[in-house]
């Protein structure tokens, strides 16, 4: 369905109670967990709240704005790569049995050439967090430099992984003969109508939200993730940058099965594996996504599914109350600040949410 404005009042939600989620955030700018953010809370298709609060770029002030454009960062991985590959196992083209290397040869020889998308998907690949490459402009030299940093041996268990989903990535424009970006418009951007969605670098568009500042100059339409700059083009693990409005319609998109507003993004089958617990350890995957559980506190567990970013984006659902929320932050901007400042506002930013809940 499409999303549409209205009262919480129809459906189900006490107004009452989002203010504690509006305050919750406000906390967390006052203690400078971030400078600013951007909230959309929906359920059943009505967006029962939309909040722009605190400073879009702090020196010189700017105010935060519905629209603001934000680095994703690892919110493409769930939005663009996951989506991407489940689209290509259900057309037939890319099975998720496949293992790596019958679709990226130059893997061969290495441990993750046996890992099938399934096991990138869920993290189980075996593969580092990440790995510190040098820029190396021949393509078979960069591909010999992730393979000596991913090692020899496969780590055990679910191991969150950006290279698990830039090697998703390229295997996904392998196999189809398109680029990753041209996949993600066909798949994704063109069903759900994200028109303001797009791979980094952007330009000069007075609606993005900066993030860190280096020695080199603030970053400002260029991904953050440092290993995607370095390989320069669209990648499986970061670089989409959107305003929250299309991040809820994504959102929306899984809690209705895959339908857009403007076509089909995915099958029923293929989103319920979005949904539903893949792995068998502690931290519970699914195909593309979380289940949130102690994420933000061990102590208070929460009943949601959803995906992070380390510039402090964040979109959270839970299906079966057809509710979803949205948090976009510049938590790195104008310097990283700690994760935990982010995590406490966010988990009483979500309990507000919850609790405000009604049939």
């Amino acid at each position: 369905m499409s999303l549409r404005f209205g009262r919480p009042e129809e459906v189900g939600i006490d107004p009452g109670a989002l203010v504690a989620a509006r305050l919750a955030l406000e906390a967390g700018i006052e203690q400078d967990a971030f400078a600013g953010a951007v909230s959309f809370i929906a359920r059943h298709g009505v967006i029962v709240a939309a909040w722009a609060l605190g400073l879009r770029q702090v020196t010189p002030p700017q105010a935060m704005i519905l629209d603001a454009v934000f680095d994703l960062a690892s919110l493409t991985k769930a939005i663009c790569t996951a989506p991407v590959v489940l689209r290509l196992a259900a057309d037939g083209v890319l099975p998720l049995a496949t293992q790596l290397g019958s679709c990226l040869p130059w893997t061969r020889g290495s441990f993750v050439a046996e890992c099938t998308l399934r096991d990138l998907l869920t993290h189980q690949g075996g593969l580092p967090p990440s790995a510190d490459i040098a820029w190396a402009e021949e393509p078979q030299e960069r591909h010999r430099q992730l393979l000596r940093a991913i090692g020899e041996m496969p780590r055990e268990g679910v191991v969150y992984s950006d290279l698990g989903y830039y090697l998703l990535g390229l295997a996904a424009a392998e196999a189809s003969g398109e680029s990753l970006a041209d996949l993600f418009a066909r798949i994704v951007q063109q069903p759900l109508g994200l028109h303001a969605t797009r791979f980094w670098p952007i330009g000069d568009d007075m609606l993005l939200v900066p993030s860190e500042t280096l020695a080199e100059g603030t970053l400002r339409g260029v991904v953050h993730d440092g290993k995607a700059r370095l390989m320069g083009t669209p990648a499986g693990h970061a670089g989409l940058f959107a305003p929250a409005i299309d991040v809820a319609i994504y959102a929306q998109a899984l809690v209705d099965g895959g339908q857009g507003r403007l076509g089909r993004m995915l099958p029923d089958s293929s989103v319920a594996m979005m949904l539903e617990v893949q792995t068998t350890t502690v931290d519970r995957r699914s195909l593309g996504l979380f289940y949130w559980g102690g994420r933000d506190d061990p102590g208070r567990p929460l009943d949601l599914w959803g995906h992070t970013g380390f510039t402090g984006t964040s979109f959270a659902l839970r299906p079966q109350d057809g509710l979803l929320m949205v948090l976009l932050t510049n938590r790195v901007h104008p310097q990283r600040r700690p994760e935990a400042g982010l995590k406490a506002a966010r988990q009483r930013f979500h309990e507000a949410v919850l609790a405000s809940l009604g049939g």
